[in-house]
């Protein structure tokens, strides 16, 4: 147990040194007219984290896999046309986004841009955390890792939930930190600058983004329909 404790500790603070979460939650803070709604985003990303490693443990993932799959092959039509109109959607949004960006770069209204792109709700930022942490698991080696070891110990589902909870406390501490640490500088030069970056950045980004993800969706329906 004491050994089970100590990976676990130490598989999730080399996990926590995210980079990428580390600079979205930057930008996030940046862009998000209330500075606490970012929290909803750290809660997407403990929630899918906590939910994943269950469902792995206990091979709910796997068995969602294969109902996938089998439905898949069924409706192949479903599927596919689900991904081919969510492309589509995705990228009529990214579209929308450079053309209105592009029409205020012309009346030098840049900083009226960055306002605009920053009314994320709540549930956007637990789902965009949610779904930034489900794709960054499918290359989270020290998670799988400890997620195996946790598997080789015959536990009772409190004890499961006890390792899976301390893997993703500290998993998430990195964001907490930063989240409190940005507060708390809140309004000095230093952050105001940054702030003043981070949301001309965005006005490009978030579109680009958007863009990408419907040509991916429109690839992925589209190669297998036609």
């Amino acid at each position: 147990m004491w050994l089970l404790l100590g990976t676990t500790i130490t598989a999730s603070f080399f996990d926590s040194l995210n980079p990428s979460a580390i600079a979205q939650q930057m930008l996030l803070q940046a862009m998000v007219k209330q500075k606490r709604h970012t929290l909803y985003f750290i809660l997407g990303i403990g929630t899918a984290n906590l939910a994943m490693g269950l469902a792995i443990y206990y091979g709910v993932a796997a068995w969602a896999s294969v109902l996938l799959k089998k439905f898949t092959d069924a409706y192949p039509q479903y599927v596919y046309g689900a991904a081919v109109a969510a492309g589509l959607l995705c990228a009529a949004g990214g579209i929308r986004l450079i053309v209105k960006t592009a029409r205020n770069t012309k009346c030098s209204c840049i900083e009226d841009a960055a306002k605009t792109s920053i009314r994320l709700s709540p549930f956007s930022l637990f789902g965009m955390g949610a779904v930034f942490c489900g794709v960054e698991l499918t290359s989270a080696f020290p998670y799988f890792g400890f997620i195996a070891m946790l598997s080789g110990y015959v536990l009772s589902f409190p004890f499961v939930l006890f390792f899976v909870l301390l893997y993703d406390f500290i998993y998430v501490l990195p964001l907490l930190l930063l989240y409190f640490g940005y507060n708390r500088l809140r309004g000095t030069a230093g952050i105001q600058r940054l702030e003043h970056l981070l949301g001309k950045v965005s006005v490009y980004i978030v579109p680009v983004v958007l863009e990408l993800l419907g040509i991916l969706l429109l690839v992925y329906g589209l190669s297998a329909l036609l």
